[in-house]
C-alpha cells in the first residue's frame, strides 16, 4: 500500500480516537480534581502573626474559615484576591460574623521576601482590617507543608516571580476544605459571600 495511503489510514484512526481521549482526559481530571478537594485541609502546623506571636493551624470549632495563598510581590492576581477580600470583609462585618462565625487567613507563600513589616505595608495599603482577618508567615518548610496540605502548587523563577495555583480554599471547622473559589477576576464576592452567610445559618 503507498505510503501516503498508509498515512491518511492513521490519521483516521487518530481523528476518530480524539472525541474519547479527550472524554477520558475531562472524566480523569473531575476525578482526581474532587478527589483532592476532598482530601484537602489546613494540616495541624503552627505559623506565625505579624507580631511574631505563634499561631497554630488548629480546628476552629464553631467557624468557617476563608484562606488565601499569596506573595506581596505578585503583580496582579494576589492584590486583586486580597482587594476584593477586603470588600467581602465589610459585608460580612455588616451582617455581623465577621470574626465571629466567619475568620480569613492570609498566608505568604513567600516568607524569605515577605517579612512581618512588609505584610504590614500591604496590609496597609489593601486597607485589610484586624478584625476576624489574621497574616501568617512560616518558614520556607512549614509554607510548603501548607501548599502541599491544601494542593495548592507555587513555583519560584530566578527573577523572583512565582507562579502559582489560582485558588482559594473555604475551611469548616474542623480544618477540611469544603469549597474552592477562583482568585483575581474569579473572586466572585456575591457567590462567597452567599456561601459564608449560608454556612453561618447552617452553624458549620
Amino acid at each position: 500500500m503507498p505510503e501516503a495511503s498508509l498515512n491518511a489510514i492513521r490519521l483516521k484512526r487518530v481523528l476518530l480516537l480524539l472525541p474519547v481521549l479527550v472524554l477520558v482526559a475531562l472524566v480523569s481530571s473531575w476525578f482526581w480534581g474532587d478527589l483532592q478537594q476532598a482530601e484537602a485541609a489546613l494540616p495541624s502546623l503552627t505559623l506565625e502573626t505579624l507580631d511574631g506571636k505563634p499561631y497554630p493551624l488548629s480546628a476552629s470549632p464553631g467557624k468557617t474559615r476563608l484562606v488565601e495563598l499569596i506573595y506581596t510581590r505578585c503583580p496582579d492576581v494576589c492584590p486583586t484576591t486580597t482587594f476584593k477580600m477586603v470588600q467581602l470583609q465589610k459585608r460580612l462585618t455588616d451582617a455581623g460574623i465577621m470574626g465571629k462565625n466567619v475568620e480569613f487567613l492570609t498566608i505568604t507563600i513567600d516568607p524569605q521576601n515577605d517579612t512581618a513589616d512588609v505584610l504590614q505595608r500591604y496590609a496597609d495599603q489593601l486597607q485589610i482590617q484586624t478584625q476576624g482577618w489574621t497574616i501568617l508567615r512560616g518558614d520556607e518548610s512549614t509554607i510548603q507543608s501548607v501548599s502541599r496540605s491544601l494542593g495548592f502548587v507555587a513555583r519560584k523563577s530566578a527573577d523572583g516571580f512565582i507562579s502559582h495555583t489560582t485558588s482559594t480554599y473555604l475551611v469548616n471547622a474542623n480544618n477540611e476544605v469544603i469549597r474552592t473559589f477562583g482568585m483575581g477576576d474569579d473572586f466572585n464576592t456575591d457567590l462567597i459571600y452567599q456561601e459564608l452567610v449560608s454556612k453561618n445559618k447552617e452553624g458549620l
